[in-house]
């Protein structure tokens, strides 16, 4: 089966379940299913299952939340400790007719309830309905799909599960029931945003990368990612819409990642550079075997002394560009290329166009963007804003060069203007990063009476062993004036998301205050 094969396929002829009116991915795991069924799709520590045995799990589950509470077309969380089960019951809310909505499994009560409420969720899944209340022997993780243990009749909600009375409540998508598929965003850069997406998105992302990375079933996918990341969900999808495999952990371990490397576990892995960077340390010079083929770095702009520190390792480094609006990856460089072109992130994948505003806005149109966007509590499902052409807008700034590759420059949300100078914090903070013992920085700007704002830096490192001073003079032989840092601070660790991703909004909000109050030096 061929990339553009799967990218344009519909629901399978026939299955004992009436399914939804739209395809959705569980179409994908029935049709692997019938071809494949010996197939090993997850594997873990101390098991694995079939395609066959994944897709027989996701049926029971599909009928156990069908009969406590799941509403064709309603959004439905799913909060669980990644494992084979958790994969099994987003397949399920999928087959259920649901909207499924993976959220980060380490999120607190509150957050949760924050993205229910902004989804308008009318289900919710954790793991007492997974991993209790599932198992009538008491036994710890999932019960396997042909034993007895495997739920095939419907049984009392547990706690896990909001079981809706009376009337059916009216689904806030009617107006978009192709939308099978709600992610919120990380919160990074502020309130978190929920980007909803057809079917035909996720398998348009998946037979794209499929073609840039020259993927094939053989593929053994090391799940890094939480299912409520772009990165890992669209990693999920893309396995089972390409026949491979995904190797779980209920947490991410770099030391057993490491193990998974050296022992030929695995061939394939996406990371955040923090992840990145722990894989690295953990793996100590050790040789990498020429089964691991690709190791995707996106989701913050990797340092160039990170990419060196992994190269030199002889990691096969694709670095990527990519956002949850454009389910995950937009352009992509692979290892090749990517060594010979340091820093930038490949060419648009098959299928998307990117081209640069005048002002050095990136903008991006294809078959992989989000339907719709839901901004936050009480907000209504909107269709996501593009230009009469069909463009979208994103915040990254950049360009595009001759030969095609894309290069990103920074936000364009955080540009500061000092003295009437447009500075790029991206700028500085690669030129920051780059100083030895640097692991990150976040640069933005603060107010001041002489020049409007002034360029601040929050720093993470030692600070036994780089000071701010270390930061100004470094900055100060590579930066123009106007440009360097002149209010810094060396911070142990920056405030991140479960993901690994910097929170920036968050370090400017505990931090802006005391380096605003600091007199310009």
């Amino acid at each position: 089966m061929t990339c553009s094969d799967f990218a344009a396929q519909g629901p399978p002829a026939s299955r004992d379940d009436p399914p939804p009116p739209y395809p959705t991915p569980a179409d994908d795991l029935a049709r692997q299913t019938a071809r494949i069924p010996s197939a090993t799709a997850l594997s873990w520590d101390g098991g694995h299952w079939t395609y066959r045995q994944l897709d027989a799990r996701a049926s029971a589950l599909a009928d156990r939340f069908r009969a406590t509470g799941a509403l064709p077309g309603h959004a439905a969380t799913l909060c669980a400790t990644p494992g084979p089960d958790t994969v099994a019951a987003l397949f399920a809310l999928w087959r259920a007719g649901c909207l499924a909505v993976p959220l980060h499994e380490r999120l607190t009560p509150a957050e949760i309830e924050h993205a229910r409420t902004t989804v308008k969720a009318t289900l919710h899944v954790d793991n007492h309905i997974l991993h209790g209340a599932t198992r009538p022997d008491g036994a710890d993780g999932p019960a396997h799909p042909d034993s007895p243990d495997a739920p095939t009749a419907p049984r009392p909600a547990p706690h896990g599960l909001a079981t809706p009375s009376g009337p059916a409540p009216p689904t806030p998508y009617t107006a978009f029931p192709d939308v099978t598929t709600l992610l919120l965003t990380s919160g990074s850069t502020g309130a978190a945003t929920a980007f909803g997406f057809t079917r035909a998105a996720l398998a348009a992302s998946a037979a794209a990368v499929a073609d840039r990375l020259r993927l094939t079933p053989d593929d053994r996918w090391a799940l890094t990612l939480s299912l409520g990341h772009i990165g890992g969900l669209c990693l999920v999808v893309r396995a089972v819409m390409t026949g491979a495999s995904v190797r779980l952990w209920p947490v991410f371990d770099p030391d057993a990642l490491a193990s998974a490397v050296v022992r030929q576990q695995v061939t394939h892995l996406a990371a955040v550079p923090v992840m990145l960077r722990r894989l690295l340390a953990r793996l100590g010079g050790r040789p990498i075997p020429p089964t691991l083929r690709c190791v995707l770095v996106g989701g913050a702009a990797a340092s160039h002394g990170l990419l060196d520190d992994a190269w030199a390792a002889s990691l096969p480094i694709a670095t990527t560009w990519g956002m949850t609006e454009t389910a995950s990856q937009v352009a992509t460089a692979p290892p090749d290329l990517a060594r010979r072109h340091p820093g930038t992130a490949g060419r648009p994948l098959p299928g998307i166009e990117v081209r640069a505003t005048p002002a050095g806005a990136l903008q991006v149109r294809g078959p992989t963007l989000a339907s719709i966007a839901v901004p936050g509590p009480g907000a209504s499902p909107r269709a996501l804003p593009r230009d009469p052409g069909g463009w979208f807008t994103t915040r990254d700034l950049g360009r595009v060069d001759s030969g095609g590759l894309i290069w990103i420059e920074g936000r364009a949300d955080a540009i500061i203007v000092s003295g009437g100078l447009n500075v790029s914090p991206g700028e500085v903070e690669r030129v920051i990063e780059a100083l030895p013992g640097v692991n990150d920085a976040v640069v933005f700007g603060v107010p001041d009476e002489e020049w409007g704002e002034v360029v601040a830096a929050v720093v993470e490192a030692d600070p036994g062993v780089v000071t701010a001073d270390d930061v100004d003079r470094y900055c100060r032989e590579r930066l123009a004036r106007g440009r360097c840092p002149s209010r810094i601070v060396v911070v142990d660790a920056l405030s991140r998301t479960w993901t690994g991703k910097v929170m920036r909004a968050r370090v400017q909000e505990h931090h802006g205050p005391e380096l605003g109050a600091r007199e310009t030096t």
